[in-house]
């Protein structure tokens, strides 16, 4: 009997293939890419490294997709790599749906590459090879561009999304990096490690690794055996701002014109508390602007009534951010109460285009500014 009769007789059933296949675990990711002034993308889980030198990834995309055939034409493509709390977004791009970008906080990239808002990591390429492998086309593509962000990865497995088990160091960082952000005040007072590992209930190793860890991310300072803690780094205050972009996109898109007067109203008052505490262009009360700017934001993502919604928003933590970014020299700025109105007016016209351009602009509109802001 011949190899090729053994391999014939030994294969397996799509089925039998499929069932399989479904036992490795793999990442998932969203395929973009633009094309005459259409956005296309894909939920990908087959892309995989090809090589280092030069950077290099072979990506896997149905040959029946639209977003294949139009990476097959323009050979340009960004692999976005979602977080772990992304599994909503991955079903939207698995979809076949026509604007799989609705509500979709994204940016530019080259070539007016879609790079989604909140992903972990973003690689944009260039097609260097395309074949066809059964009922896919496999491109070999140069990286030309890499970006990426603290967080933990979206894990495909068994026809589901969901979370990748941490290991202890990367559970340790986690529980590092929040009570750095959250919980230390005096950033004049070196960071105890000893003491913030009985803290976390984490082995003093660890709980050092982290640290240098985050003196990489630009979180803390190091110097030797002593960290210090650092003011918030500009790229570390702009992902914690995206991921809260993204949140509040998707509750916009569920919410607005089906709220109840009373919550309109509720919603009014605490977007009106914000103003209190700003004159001109100084923040007369940094940290009462903290609180009431998180109370105004937090009662909007309350609006799509999801309990685990609204801990997945808290757990940014972004009033502990804001506490260490915000401070008396921070600048205000009359675009920043304007869109507080202007979210609330869409509210109370039930215009839901309005709202989700707000909040996209105001979003961004901290990266663009940031500089201008701090005197």
């Amino acid at each position: 009997m011949s190899a090729a009769e053994i391999i014939e007789q030994d294969a397996p059933s799509k089925g039998e293939f499929r069932d399989v296949m479904g036992r490795f675990a793999s990442g998932v990711t969203v395929i973009t890419t633009h094309e005459n002034g259409t956005d296309f993308g894909a939920a990908v889980s087959a892309v995989s490294s090809l090589s280092d030198e030069p950077p290099m990834l072979l990506v896997c995309l149905n040959v029946s997709s639209t977003t294949g055939q139009a990476v097959k034409r323009t050979g340009v493509f960004a692999v976005n790599v979602l977080a772990e709390d992304s599994a909503p977004l991955a079903y939207q791009f698995a979809s076949r749906g026509d604007d799989k970008f609705s509500s979709v906080a994204f940016e530019r990239g080259e070539g007016d590459v879609p790079l989604i808002s909140g992903s972990i990591a973003h690689f944009e390429c260039e097609v260097q090879e395309a074949v066809r492998g059964g009922t896919h086309f496999v491109f070999l593509a140069r990286v030309r561009r890499v970006s990426s962000t603290p967080g933990n990865p979206l894990a495909y497995f068994r026809g589901s999304f969901g979370r990748m088990e941490m290991n202890a160091d990367a559970v340790a960082l986690r529980a590092v990096r929040d009570y750095v952000v959250a919980r230390v005040d005096d950033v004049a007072v070196p960071l105890d490690a000893e003491g913030m590992a009985a803290a976390l209930d984490l082995e003093v190793g660890r709980t050092f690794s982290a640290l240098i860890a985050l003196a990489g991310e630009g979180l803390v300072k190091r110097s030797g055996t002593v960290f210090e803690v650092e003011p918030v780094p500009d790229r570390v205050l702009y992902d914690y701002y995206s991921a809260k972009l993204s949140i509040e996109l998707g509750v916009a898109a569920q919410t607005v014109g089906r709220v109840s007067v009373e919550r309109l109203a509720e919603l009014r008052r605490l977007m009106e508390a914000t103003l209190e505490h700003v004159d001109g262009d100084r923040f007369t009360d940094p940290e009462a602007w903290v609180v009431s700017n998180a109370e105004f934001h937090e009662y909007l993502v309350g609006l799509a009534g999801s309990v685990i919604l609204d801990e997945t928003y808290r757990g940014l933590q972004l009033r502990a951010v804001e506490r260490r970014a915000i401070t008396a020299t921070t600048r205000a700025t009359a675009e920043l109460l304007e869109d507080h109105r202007a979210i609330v007016a869409g509210y109370e016209a039930g215009n839901v285009g309005a709202v989700l351009a707000t909040l996209q602009a105001h979003a961004h509109r901290a990266a663009q500014t940031r500089a201008a802001l701090v005197g």
